[in-house]
């Protein structure tokens, strides 16, 4: 009787250990799990906050460079005449813009630029040309794999008019109008203080004029245009400018 109470015992203990073996083996695996799945949320909570640093809402903007008019002429015959065309389709835009992004990658703008062309041909012909335009602007940024560097894409649509200062063979005459435009730009935007950004911006606007008002030293007049012989107001620029954030 002795002997089988003592071996119960011995069994009860034996059977207390592994148990107890059993539950710090489950407790153990749990704490390893545990800590396991816990470490990546910590690193990702981390890696995110680290990603998100607090960008600038408002921005604005000046600009200036190289612009080039992308209308096609009628027939060239002679060399002066092609000199005529490649420095009236040359000039230079120059301009300002106001950002506001509520959100990281998206915002919403207004723009204005303006572009300056002349031309001449002995003492026969001239040209002054100024186009304006005032456009909203969608924006969209994106960033570079430092974090900084910013690539902004925008769509473009507003107001554009026009002037034309012209003589013919001594007789000035200013042709004026005003039409729509829409277009897009791209720009890479380089910060080299908190407040203060270096950009480059390729810029491609649209639109044309089919009515003109002509004034003359004598009188005033409106012009209905085709299709054919509406003024291109098409252009491609080029500028480089700065920007406080």
């Amino acid at each position: 009787m002795v002997r089988s109470f003592a071996a119960l015992i011995l069994v009860l203990g034996i059977t207390g250990q592994c148990a107890f073996a059993q539950e710090a083996s489950i407790t153990e695996w749990k704490k390893d799990r545990e800590e396991a799945f816990d470490s990546p949320k910590k690193a990702i909570v981390k890696e995110k906050e680290a990603a998100d640093p607090a960008l600038p809402r408002w921005s604005f903007g000046l600009n200036g460079g190289y612009a080039y008019r992308l209308f096609r002429a009628g027939r060239v015959v002679s060399h002066d005449e092609q000199e005529y065309l490649k420095d009236l389709k040359s000039g230079i835009a120059f301009g300002g813009d106001m950002a506001y992004f509520p959100w990281k990658h998206v915002g919403f703008g207004i723009r204005y630029e303006m572009y300056k062309g002349n031309a001449g041909m002995d003492s026969t012909q001239s040209e002054k040309v100024t186009i304006q335009h005032l456009s909203g602007a969608v924006i969209h940024r994106s960033f570079l794999k430092n974090g900084k560097t910013a690539i902004l894409t925008s769509l473009l649509l507003g107001y554009q008019p026009y002037e034309n200062k012209s003589a013919v063979k001594g007789q000035p005459f200013t042709f004026t109008g005003k039409t729509m435009n829409w277009g897009v730009s791209v720009g890479i935007e380089q910060p080299i203080s908190p407040r203060f950004a270096l950009n480059l911006t390729g810029t491609a606007m649209m639109g044309a004029i089919y009515r003109l008002r002509r004034k003359t030293e004598f009188n005033t007049e409106t012009l209905h245009l085709s299709k054919d012989d509406s003024v291109d107001l098409s252009r491609f620029s080029l500028t480089i400018g700065f920007r406080f954030l």
